[in-house]
């Protein structure tokens, strides 16, 4: 309901956003478990838990993916998580001030409030476009086409070493070898740039590690040896013993590398058995879809929710000290 700019000062309370009816006592009352923190159904703590959880999100999403960017060729999956921790922090600082605004009626910290709120939805608002975006990116081809190229044309380039760590990390993360397959690097420029013969078909970071290993052939063969055929069984025995002879623990350090990258001349070992054979597109896909989703729900979940709360804090501002050319009543 909108009123005229001289409505009587007696139509309102002298709490000036609360009606002039509701008895003093109970005004008296509501404020003091305000500010106690104790009114029922006080959204405070909920909304420090939420943006606690923002920034874990935030925090989770950098460390375990953000690094992919050079493989994948998008710097979304940097960008959005450094804007959800930024939301978050914000978020959780914010909250106190808007219920400091609320206590001591000061219209001041009200309006800045109101801003920092709008301005909090504008940041999920570009997090859920970054979000979309990136779960495009990774669906497509694409995707695909540049980790063949960054693999082809970059892998190994004295002028990109990042490109190669961030290679080398989704191997052992990921437990794959190149884009599709391990066949990928022959073609490459790191490959062919290589003085020493034979040439080192794939990289150190492609070998099995002694704790890949050990997870692949000996964890089944000790806890579940029922459950395998007895051919497979005893081929993973084997696998598994070989292993022990090079790895004092299960560990990150490699299991065999002479085996692994051809320079041995035991053929009793199988090379295959200590790389990572299966290429990194799959598991790469699979991840970032995960985090790309949650990235655009969370962000647009938020988007919404800070928007609503803008319009609230300008609805509650104008009860008490309009700013518009006409005036909001309960």
């Amino acid at each position: 309901m909108f009123a005229p700019d001289f409505m009587p000062a007696s139509a309102l309370s002298p709490f000036k956003c609360l009606p002039a009816f509701l008895p003093h006592t109970v005004l008296s009352q509501k404020r003091k478990r305000r500010k106690e923190g104790r009114e029922e159904g006080d959204p405070f703590p909920r909304r420090q838990i939420g943006s606690g959880f923002i920034i874990g999100f935030g925090i989770q999403t950098l460390v375990e993916v953000s690094f992919t960017a050079s493989v994948i060729g998008n710097n979304a999956i940097i960008y959005c998580p450094y804007i959800l921790i930024l939301i978050g922090i914000l978020s959780f600082v914010m909250t106190p001030v808007g219920f400091y605004s609320i206590i001591l009626n000061d219209n001041k910290v009200m309006i800045l409030h109101m801003f920092a709120t709008f301005f909090l939805a504008s940041m999920c608002g570009l997090t859920t476009f970054l979000g979309y975006e990136l779960n495009t990116h990774v669906s497509s081809l694409k995707m695909e086409n540049w980790m063949k190229t960054s693999i082809k044309d970059d892998y190994g380039h004295p002028q990109a070493p990042h490109v190669k760590e961030d290679w080398n990390k989704a191997h052992q993360q990921f437990k794959c070898c190149g884009a599709r397959g391990m066949t990928d690097f022959v073609e490459s420029k790191w490959y062919i740039m290589q003085k020493k013969h034979p040439r080192q078909r794939i990289p150190e970071s492609c070998c099995a590690s002694c704790a890949t290993m050990h997870e692949r052939f000996c964890v089944a063969f000790f806890k579940e040896p029922g459950k395998e055929e007895p051919e497979k069984l005893a081929q993973n025995q084997t696998l598994c013993l070989q292993a022990s002879n090079k790895c004092l623990s299960a560990d990150t350090s490699i299991a065999h590398r002479e085996v692994c990258l051809h320079e041995s001349s035991d053929y009793r070992l199988s090379a295959n058995a200590y790389r990572h054979t299966n290429g990194c597109l799959e598991p790469i896909r699979t991840n970032l879809e995960f985090f790309s989703y949650r990235i655009f729900i969370y962000s647009i979940c938020l988007f919404i929710l800070l928007f609503v709360s803008t319009i609230t804090w300008l609805v509650v501002h104008e009860i008490s000290s309009p700013i518009l050319p006409f005036r909001v009543q309960k």
